[in-house]
């Protein structure tokens, strides 16, 4: 069988799938994946011997099975048309009539979102458990604190109190906060960080420049988003604030991770803006409380 794989559109979600794809590629060696361009750089970074296709189709070739890990009914339509005789993935967004195997998707989110995707890879034929993987790329730049507070998703992700908690980081250690971004959130970047010291923004850097960068980060803090899974895969101790989204469902994988919420009544409801007005999921978390989480976090991962 010779298999192609559609990861996920977004960067969190290409993360998670990891562990998928690498049970996969112990089973179809010769796989290849196929991706969004907005996404793509990172896989050489973690899979750097499989092929990878960016075009919105795919040529048939030799290809005998598409698994799809995106669930839109656009995904399934263009898999459809690329004449691939097998194409396996979940019965969702009514487009379970363009599938040849469809999966009947959760129940819940009651689970970790990487077992979603490890089911299919079971579906396609993996066995076994993910193997780690180690990046290929080599450290640049200082020892810093890495910040993610900017969220594509919306700002019902987007906690307030970024710059109250890293002046207290910068105080407890000395170490330059660098803001990570795309450069649609430099504004907003820049706006957060304009008032601390030591403090650079960066939305300039590809995705392995980003891995590069982040290999020497003593910590990571950010929303649920994707910088914090790619800090997370690589061994820097990670924080996230979660809002809106539930870190059962979605918390980063990591050796040293730590993630911070509220338990109201509305959280999670999975919205891009709250419907409140004021996100209190987010408001309720104070600087002091995320301040301390890091704290515990980067002791364990000293000790450990």
């Amino acid at each position: 069988m010779s298999l192609v794989v559609r990861t996920p559109n977004w960067l969190g979600d290409l993360v998670m799938s990891f562990p998928a794809l690498s049970m996969l590629l112990e089973k179809h060696p010769g796989m290849s994946l196929w991706s969004h361009p907005r996404v793509s750089g990172l896989i050489p970074v973690f899979f750097p011997s499989v092929n990878i296709h960016t075009a919105r189709r795919i040529k048939n070739g030799d290809i005998t099975t598409l698994l799809l890990m995106t669930d839109s009914f656009r995904s399934a339509f263009q898999g459809y048309l690329s004449r691939i005789p097998k194409r396996i993935g979940y019965r969702k967004d009514m487009r379970g009539f363009l599938l040849t195997e469809g999966i009947d998707p959760p129940p819940d989110r009651s689970h970790h979102h990487s077992l979603d995707y490890e089911r299919l890879a079971v579906a396609a034929g993996a066995a076994g458990k993910p193997m780690p993987r180690t990046p290929a790329a080599c450290p640049q730049g200082r020892p810093h604190t890495a910040y993610f507070a900017g969220a594509r998703y919306g700002s019902a992700k987007m906690w307030p109190y970024f710059s109250e908690l890293a002046q207290m980081i910068y105080s407890a250690g000395g170490l330059p906060s660098v803001f990570y971004g795309s450069p649609e959130e430099e504004p907003v970047l820049r706006e957060i960080s304009s008032d601390l010291p030591l403090c650079e923004v960066r939305t300039d850097l590809t995705l392995p420049q980003l891995v590069s960068h982040l290999l020497t980060a003593e910590l990571a803090v950010g929303n649920d988003s994707g910088g914090v899974h790619v800090s997370a895969q690589l061994g820097t101790p990670t924080v996230t604030i979660f809002g809106s989204t539930s870190s059962e469902w979605t918390a980063p994988l990591g050796r040293f991770t730590a993630t911070v919420n509220t338990n109201l009544e509305c959280s999670p409801c999975f919205k891009r803006e709250c419907p409140f007005g004021q996100p209190l999921c987010l408001n309720d978390i104070r600087a002091e409380k995320v301040f301390f989480a890091c704290m515990r976090l980067m002791e364990t991962a000293t000790d450990g």
